[in-house]
Formats: C-alpha cells, sequence, structure tokens
C-alpha cells in the first residue's frame, strides 16, 4: 500500500509540473505574439513615415493612415498618441521634430526596449 501511495504521489506531482509549465508556457507565447505584432505594427508605421517623407502624395498618406490604424489596434497609448502628433503637425519644424521624438520614445517604452 506504501508503494502505491509513494507512485501515486509522484504521479500527481508530474500532472501538477506539466500543468504550471503549461500555464508559464502559454504566458511567455502571448507576450511574444504580442510583442512581435507591436513591434511589426511600429516598423510598419515609421516605414509607412518615411515614404510620405519622400513622395508626399496621397498614396503615402493613405498608406500611414493604414498603418496609423493597426497601431491604433495594438500599440499603447503613448504610440497612438505620438502617431496623430505626427499627422497633427507640419513636415520640417520643430514641433514635428518633437513629435518624432516623442513617438520614438513611446515605441521604445512600449517594446520595453527603453534603456534610459
Amino acid at each position: 500500500m506504501e508503494v502505491l501511495s509513494i507512485v501515486a504521489a509522484f504521479g500527481v506531482g508530474s500532472i501538477l509540473t506539466a500543468t504550471v509549465q503549461w500555464i508559464l508556457s502559454r504566458g511567455t507565447e502571448e507576450k511574444n505574439r504580442r510583442f512581435t505584432e507591436k513591434k511589426e505594427a511600429y516598423i510598419g508605421l515609421l516605414n509607412s513615415l518615411h515614404g510620405a517623407a519622400i513622395r508626399r502624395s496621397d498614396d503615402a498618406s493613405k498608406e500611414y493612415a493604414l498603418w496609423q490604424t493597426r497601431v491604433d489596434l495594438v500599440g499603447s497609448k503613448g504610440v497612438r498618441s505620438g502617431a496623430q502628433r505626427m499627422v497633427d503637425t507640419v513636415p520640417g519644424t520643430a514641433e514635428r521634430n518633437s513629435a518624432f521624438e516623442y513617438l520614438l520614445k513611446e515605441m521604445r517604452i512600449d517594446l520595453n526596449v527603453d534603456k534610459s
């Protein structure tokens, strides 16, 4: 009977260990997925901003708007605000430069890569 108790205890311990590992793994996977979604949206936004600076056209503006919408879906409040500040400022001005620095800072914070 003691042997049965020991075997049962090891079985329960294995099940508990596997369950805890599965829960931790899911949390890590979810965190990685969110990071990847944000990173892709932010890189897309920056690429579209670059495109709009090079070729000021209706198509370039629409591309930025598309990426801004994606950022609205996955980005932090600060990044969403920074993306809108870019729209609300005039290219080549101190306000635009400030808006761009703010946008980058908020992206770093949201992606947890801000080392300052």
